[in-house]
Protein backbone atom coordinates (compact mmCIF):
# COMPACT_ATOMS: atom_id res chain seq x y z
CA UNK A 1 0.00 0.00 0.00
CA UNK A 2 1.47 3.59 -0.93
CA UNK A 3 1.19 6.13 1.98
CA UNK A 4 1.05 9.78 1.21
CA UNK A 5 3.31 12.02 3.92
CA UNK A 6 1.71 15.07 2.97
CA UNK A 7 0.07 15.72 5.97
CA UNK A 8 3.20 15.37 8.24
CA UNK A 9 5.27 17.50 5.65
CA UNK A 10 2.66 20.65 6.03
CA UNK A 11 2.00 20.53 9.74
CA UNK A 12 6.00 20.89 9.66
CA UNK A 13 6.20 23.87 7.76
CA UNK A 14 3.24 24.92 9.65
CA UNK A 15 1.10 25.15 6.43
CA UNK A 16 -2.81 24.68 5.34
CA UNK A 17 -3.88 22.25 3.07
CA UNK A 18 -5.26 25.72 1.05
CA UNK A 19 -2.09 27.04 1.24
CA UNK A 20 -0.29 24.49 -0.09
CA UNK A 21 -2.61 23.71 -2.94
CA UNK A 22 -2.59 27.72 -3.93
CA UNK A 23 1.14 27.72 -4.14
CA UNK A 24 1.91 24.39 -5.86
CA UNK A 25 -1.36 24.89 -8.12
CA UNK A 26 -2.92 21.95 -7.21
CA UNK A 27 -6.87 22.01 -6.81
CA UNK A 28 -7.72 21.84 -3.04
CA UNK A 29 -9.64 18.59 -3.02
CA UNK A 30 -6.57 16.90 -4.65
CA UNK A 31 -4.44 17.69 -1.69
CA UNK A 32 -7.13 16.66 1.02
CA UNK A 33 -7.27 13.68 -0.80
CA UNK A 34 -3.84 13.26 -0.77
CA UNK A 35 -3.14 14.10 2.64
CA UNK A 36 -6.33 11.51 3.86
CA UNK A 37 -4.60 8.97 1.66
CA UNK A 38 -7.91 8.49 0.07
CA UNK A 39 -6.76 8.99 -3.71
CA UNK A 40 -6.86 5.72 -5.92
CA UNK A 41 -4.52 7.45 -8.49
CA UNK A 42 -2.77 10.33 -8.87
CA UNK A 43 -0.96 12.42 -12.03
CA UNK A 44 2.19 12.22 -12.60
CA UNK A 45 2.63 16.35 -12.92
CA UNK A 46 0.39 16.51 -9.45
CA UNK A 47 3.60 14.34 -7.93
CA UNK A 48 5.91 16.70 -10.03
CA UNK A 49 3.83 19.71 -8.97
CA UNK A 50 4.32 18.69 -4.89
CA UNK A 51 8.21 17.35 -5.46
CA UNK A 52 8.82 21.02 -6.62
CA UNK A 53 7.56 22.74 -3.63
CA UNK A 54 8.77 20.66 -0.89
CA UNK A 55 11.95 20.01 -2.19
CA UNK A 56 12.55 23.50 -1.74
CA UNK A 57 12.35 22.79 1.86
CA UNK A 58 14.27 20.12 2.26
CA UNK A 59 12.08 16.71 1.62
CA UNK A 60 12.30 14.17 -1.10
CA UNK A 61 10.08 11.54 -2.99
CA UNK A 62 11.13 9.50 -0.36
CA UNK A 63 9.09 11.62 2.68
CA UNK A 64 6.36 11.95 0.75
CA UNK A 65 5.82 8.43 -0.72
CA UNK A 66 5.84 5.20 1.78
CA UNK A 67 4.87 2.06 0.56
CA UNK A 68 3.78 -0.89 2.87
CA UNK A 69 3.27 -3.90 2.03
CA UNK A 70 -0.18 -5.37 2.24
CA UNK A 71 -0.68 -7.77 4.84
CA UNK A 72 -3.68 -9.89 3.30
CA UNK A 73 -1.60 -12.57 1.64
Amino acid sequence: MIEFRLNLILKEKGLSQNQFAKKAGIRPNTVNNIVNNKTKRIEIETINRILDEISDWGYDISDLIVYRRWNNK
